[in-house]
């Protein structure tokens, strides 16, 4: 690798390592974080090469530029998951990730799954090297449960008359004495915390990509 590329990648591994660390400080180093990455480009010279080409037009080179930044994020996520898992003696695949619409339809269908949990599994789409794949039904459950009771007991309520009980907004406003607005606002935010509490939705990929198969469909793939 030529000293301006190798100028450049350090500058973007070290944004990327300054970004990702703070989440995992106790169990791994920034510079530490920063020398992995950097390792990883070296092995990934050919590919880092072409995206950041300075021959190619400019608005190719900017999207090559995000796509090593996307690249190094996610690799740099996988080593500080792996140093979190050695030193706190759990195994990798022991993670789950949740996005709001997994959440959404759990809560709705949560006793239901519960009472015919008996050895199934959670099929999530979306596949590929997401550790949340085909969690079990178990863990799902408590980690639902888990996030459910940090709410406030307000929160948690029209959560449940949300989803569980399948009431409107309208409904719940005038069950609860407040605005539709806010109800909606307070159900969202609500959700976002239960994301956020059970570790984040999924770094191998953004947005609400996964949709959490029925309990019908999962029951008959697993048969």
């Amino acid at each position: 690798m030529n000293s301006e590329l190798l100028e450049e990648v350090t500058e973007i591994a070290a944004s990327v390592a300054k970004q990702i660390h703070p989440r995992y400080a106790v169990y791994f180093e920034a510079q530490d974080l920063k020398q992995e990455l950097l390792l990883w480009s070296l092995k990934h010279e050919p590919k880092i090469a072409e995206w950041l080409d300075p021959d190619q037009e400019v608005w190719d080179r900017k999207s090559g530029i995000r796509q090593l930044a996307k690249s190094l994020q996610r690799e740099a996520d996988k080593i500080c998951r792996a140093a979190k898992a050695r030193k706190t003696g759990y195994e990798i695949h022991d993670e789950y990730f949740y996005s709001r619409g997994v959440l959404e339809e759990l809560i709705t269908n949560l006793d239901e799954i519960e009472a015919q949990q008996t050895g199934m599994k959670v099929r999530v789409s979306g596949g590929g090297s997401d550790p949340a794949t085909g969690n079990n039904v178990a863990a799902s459950i408590a980690d639902v449960r888990r996030a459910l009771d940090q709410l406030d007991p307000l929160d948690r309520l029209m959560i449940e008359m949300k989803y569980q009980e399948q009431l409107t907004y309208k409904r719940i406003s005038e069950t609860v004495e407040l605005s539709d607005s806010t109800v909606h606002r307070r159900v969202t935010g609500a959700l976002n915390r239960m994301v956020k509490f059970l570790g984040g939705d999924s770094p191998y990929t953004g947005g609400n990509y996964r949709k959490t198969i029925s309990n019908a469909q999962a029951q008959a793939m697993t048969e």
